[in-house]
């Protein structure tokens, strides 16, 4: 059946600018909250990293900061040498924001041109906390690494995925742990073996294991990281009883997508496909008390989805990924972190929360 091309993204303006649409709707409909921005508060999900990082962008290898934020140097030392004072690296994390939403707009076109395939899919991505994280609090570079997790996933490029495994890792650690993950969509996508010369890709993670073990090997972070280690157990136990809902919370109606991919994997792979993606989970869960925010790992397996079930069904599954991501902006979101539950409200309610304290 040929689309009519009234239903075709056929341009990069109109995917881009599908992709700013998606934006104002989530952040429409789950907003910041802007009473809590307005100036640095100690001790807020929306500034505590933002304080950190900006004393990063002032001087990029200083060391008396939070721990987890210690070898996270690259966008610092962007900011840093590309001029940026104050608080104008706060713009670079709402960059990687809309650079991933259209990423991911780009990815989808490339498979469909339905414009509600297309719609759909990014309005979904939108309202999961990979992109929620990043626009409720400050300093926060995670689109940036998530960006990179799709380039390794479904990336056409030769120097896609050398320049992910470099760059993204010395943004955030959490690259390293969902590389394996992204790793198999792509050969699912692709119907290539998991294990193969192929890869070897992954070796160019190795300049950043051995640059950082080598630099921390007498330093005051390597106590830090084992005093962390030592406490993961109690932290661990700690959250179980959350961990559920801070999962679910993540991605929310994109769950439905990662179980498509994963149910219409080949026989033989699907239980491989299940295990990282649980293992992935998990250690995120190990290492990261922020459990919705660190969920959102699982990412590609979104868009595999989309990519799968729109082969299986072609001729439904633009107009079923519409409504789902439609639905979307209507089932209620939080951020989940440690033990704490910090709903999201629509703009209008944070605009009358903000006129209160004016």
């Amino acid at each position: 059946m040929t689309l009519p091309r009234s239903f075709e993204l056929n341009s990069r303006t109109r995917i881009f600018f599908c992709a700013l649409v998606c934006l104002v709707l989530t952040l429409f409909m789950f907003a910041p909250r802007l009473w809590l921005m307005r100036t640095y508060l100690p001790g807020t999900f929306q500034w505590d990293r933002a304080h950190t990082y900006l004393l990063q962008c002032e001087h990029p290898l200083r060391r008396d900061i939070e721990p987890a934020m210690l070898w996270r140097v690259l966008p610092p030392l962007v900011c840093h040498f590309g001029g940026l004072r104050g608080n104008q690296p706060l713009v670079v994390p709402f960059l990687g924001v809309f650079v991933l939403t259209s990423y991911v707009a780009v990815l989808l076109r490339r498979r469909n041109a339905d414009a509600r395939f297309v719609f759909g899919g990014t309005l979904l991505v939108t309202t999961t906390s990979a992109v929620l994280v990043p626009l409720h609090w400050f300093g926060m570079n995670d689109a940036w690494i998530w960006l990179g997790l799709l380039a390794v996933a479904f990336g056409r490029a030769a120097w896609a995925l050398p320049i992910a495994c470099a760059l993204c890792p010395w943004i955030d650690e959490r690259f390293i742990i969902g590389f394996p993950l992204a790793w198999c969509g792509r050969c699912l996508d692709r119907h290539e073996p998991f294990l193969d010369a192929r890869a070897g890709v992954a070796l160019w993670l190795l300049p950043y294991a051995g640059l950082r073990f080598w630099l921390s090997r007498n330093s005051a972070g390597a106590h830090v990281t084992a005093d962390f280690l030592r406490s993961v157990p109690g932290t661990t136990l700690g959250l179980a009883p959350f961990v559920p809902f801070g999962w679910w919370m993540a991605l929310r109606l994109g769950w439905a997508l990662v179980a498509g991919a994963v149910w219409l994997a080949p026989a033989g792979r699907r239980v491989p496909i299940a295990s990282m993606l649980l293992a992935t989970l998990v250690v995120s869960w190990l290492l990261a008390s922020d459990l919705s925010r660190s969920a959102a790992i699982a990412l590609p397996l979104v868009l595999l989805g989309c990519f799968v079930l729109a082969q299986r069904f072609p001729l439904h599954f633009p107009r079923a990924l519409l409504l789902l991501g439609l639905a979307s902006l209507l089932v209620p979101a939080a951020h989940v972190v440690y033990t704490k539950i910090d709903l999201i409200s629509p703009l209008p309610l944070e605009i009358f929360r903000l006129l209160r304290w004016l």
